[in-house]
Formats: C-alpha cells, sequence, structure tokens
C-alpha cells in the first residue's frame, strides 16, 4: 500500500490516543466481565467448567491484542500517518523506499493476528462448551453431536487461517489474502455460534415472553458480528484500493484493521460472559437492592395517592369507601401479575442455570 494520506474507506482513520484508548479499555472490561464470570461460579457453588477456563485463555490472548496496539501507539506508529521518504532522494530511490516504520508495523501486526486468531479459537470454543453445559443431555443427541462438529470445525479454521498467516507470501501468490478470508469466515461462524441453541431454547418450557428474554440475552453476540461486518468492508475496501491503486496510507489502514478486530474480540468475549452473568441479578445482596428501590418507589407512591385524596373528597364515606375497595383490588391484581412474572423469569433462568 502506498504511503499516501487519502481516506478511501467508510470508516475515518483512528488516532493514536484512540487506539491507547481501546487497547488499555477494552482489555479492562473484558477482565472484569471474566472476574465477574468467575466470582458468579462461586455464587452458584458450582466448580469452574472448561467454558470458564476457556474464556480465561481468550482473555489472556484480548490482553495480548491490547498490548500490541498500546505498544504501537505509543511508538508513533499506529495511528499516525505513514513517515514519507526523505526530500534528498533521487527520481528512482522513493520507488524502493521502505518507511522505518514498515519493520516494526509488520512485527507488531503478525504478533497481533496470532493473538486474535487464539482469542477467537478460545472464545469461540468456550461458547460451544457452555452450550454443551446446558442444552447437552446424552451422548448421541442431536445437539450433542452438532457441538462437538462446531468444536473441530473451529479447531481446524483456526489452525488454516494461522497457516496462512505465517505462510502469507504463499497465500497471496495463489490469488488469497488472509484477512478478507478471516474477516468473512468469522462472520458466518459467529452467525452459526448464535443460531445454534435456538431450538433448544425456544423447546424449554416458558412463556414465549421469557423465551424472548432468554434469547435476546444470547442474541447480544451481535454486536460483535456488526464490528466483524466492518472489519470485512475493510478489508474488501483495502483490496479495492490496491486494485485501483489508489494511494492509502499503510501504516493508517492497519490501524484501522486492528481497532475494530480488538472490538470485535471484546465484544464477542463479553457476550460470552453475559448469560452466566445474569446469575448476579438473583444473588440476594441484589435482590435486596432491588427490594429496597420497590419498597422507595412504593413509599412515594402511597404519599402521593394520600396528597390526591385529600384533595378528592372524604374516603370515609361510602363512595369513598367503595374507590378504596376498588384500588385495593387493582393493586392486589397488579401485585399477583408482578410476582407471576418474576416467577416466570425466575423459573426460566433456573432452566438455563448449569446449578439446576
Amino acid at each position: 500500500m502506498s504511503s499516501a494520506h487519502a481516506v478511501p474507506f467508510t470508516f475515518r482513520y483512528v488516532k493514536g490516543s484512540e487506539t491507547i484508548a481501546l487497547g488499555a479499555a477494552i482489555s479492562a472490561v473484558c477482565i472484569l466481565a471474566v472476574a465477574l464470570r468467575l466470582f458468579t461460579r462461586r455464587l452458584q457453588k458450582v466448580k469452574i467448567g472448561l467454558d470458564d477456563q476457556l474464556i480465561v485463555g481468550g482473555l489472556v490472548f484480548l490482553i495480548g491484542m491490547g498490548v500490541c496496539m498500546i505498544d504501537g501507539a505509543a511508538k508513533k506508529i499506529l495511528g499516525y500517518p505513514t513517515p514519507g521518504p526523505p526530500a534528498d532522494l533521487t527520481n528512482e530511490e522513493p520507488l524502493l523506499y521502505e518507511s522505518p516504520s514498515a519493520l516494526v508495523i509488520q512485527k507488531i501486526y503478525f504478533a497481533f493476528q496470532l493473538f486474535n486468531l487464539l482469542c477467537y479459537a478460545f472464545v469461540k470454543i468456550s461458547i460451544i462448551a457452555f452450550y454443551r453445559r446446558i442444552f447437552v443431555t446424552g451422548k448421541g443427541t442431536v445437539f450433542d453431536i452438532m457441538t462437538k462438529i462446531s468444536i473441530a470445525v473451529v479447531f481446524l479454521w483456526v489452525v488454516a487461517f494461522v497457516l496462512m498467516i505465517i505462510f502469507d507470501s504463499f497465500c497471496s501468490a495463489i490469488g488469497s489474502t488472509s484477512g478478507e478470508g478471516l474477516a468473512g469466515s468469522d462472520v458466518i461462524l459467529d452467525l452459526f455460534l448464535i443460531l445454534l441453541p435456538m431450538p433448544s431454547i425456544w423447546r424449554l418450557q416458558m412463556s414465549n415472553t421469557t423465551k424472548l428474554a432468554v434469547t435476546g440475552i444470547m442474541v447480544l453476540g451481535v454486536c460483535s458480528i456488526a464490528a466483524s461486518v466492518a472489519r470485512l468492508v475493510l478489508y474488501i475496501q483495502i483490496f479495492q484500493a490496491e486494485f485501483s491503486q489508489t494511494p492509502v496510507d499503510a501504516d493508517q489502514a492497519t490501524t484501522l484493521v486492528m481497532y475494530w478486530s480488538v472490538l470485535e474480540s471484546g465484544l464477542a468475549l463479553i457476550a460470552a460472559c453475559l448469560p452466566t452473568l445474569s446469575f448476579l441479578f438473583k444473588a440476594p445482596a441484589i435482590q435486596s437492592a432491588v427490594k429496597r428501590g420497590r419498597s422507595a418507589l412504593s413509599l412515594h407512591s402511597w404519599h402521593s395517592s394520600k396528597k390526591l385524596s385529600k384533595c378528592g373528597g372524604d374516603r370515609t364515606s361510602p363512595a369513598g369507601l367503595e374507590h378504596n375497595a376498588s384500588d385495593a383490588g387493582l393493586a392486589k391484581i397488579e401485585v399477583s401479575s408482578e410476582q407471576w412474572s418474576m416467577q416466570s423469569l425466575d423459573t426460566a433462568m433456573r432452566s438455563l442455570d448449569p446449578a439446576r
């Protein structure tokens, strides 16, 4: 890619400060998500499973991606324009000139790609292991076979692209690029992993409203797919720019790809933790805080109704007593409805709880 400063992409170039901020922030948020996941297992009194161990591995490689971004930006390479050739070169020398940042960014990007692929592997297989922990009821079932095949596919997918990155010059010679293929196949795999447990969820004995709520937790992974699609668009635009010989800033384009890659990996890891973290909202301490909030709202509502009663006449009259009885009946119906909804949701979440 040329070192010109054109921006032929859908997304603007990111700055060095933004690169450092994302690398640090996404690592910190993911550390918190994984820590809360392990804490949740302790609250559930459930042993750490394979899915939990794998997500920790994914976190390690995600932190590695963040370190690569911070290191590159600290060296004023990632998030900065590619340095141009010196002005005192002859007419032919600029064609042979290679920027001092080129070798450094190649090393950073090579390590980043490997960390990225390994993070994908651990997170995706962790998600599948979580599905198996909940939905596999016995060996030989359809879902058991499907998840085993899925693990094999993800493993072979990662191995194939690791080899493509290592032997990237050979892959380019036969007309394929690891970046575009990785981004495109990653979108397909993510969609497959989101849809994989849906039949099992909708066969559970719960109301359609609760099924939709549980489905919503699973489908939060769509956020990571959106970032993956954005990265795929970038790879396609970079390929088109190279094919049409449109000037592109090499260092800035690489930074942009890395930016969306780490964002996608972080969102995928967080989404993988969310179903387990939903248990925290049923923990006694959190339930107590929710009840205190409801009591405060109820007290405020009671004071408001008392003020209205003073303005609305004597409630001790026959008409007032009848009105009070009507209000009490409506309140009873509302409480019963709320209790039924909470019991329904609690039953649903228990059916998804590994500790059931």
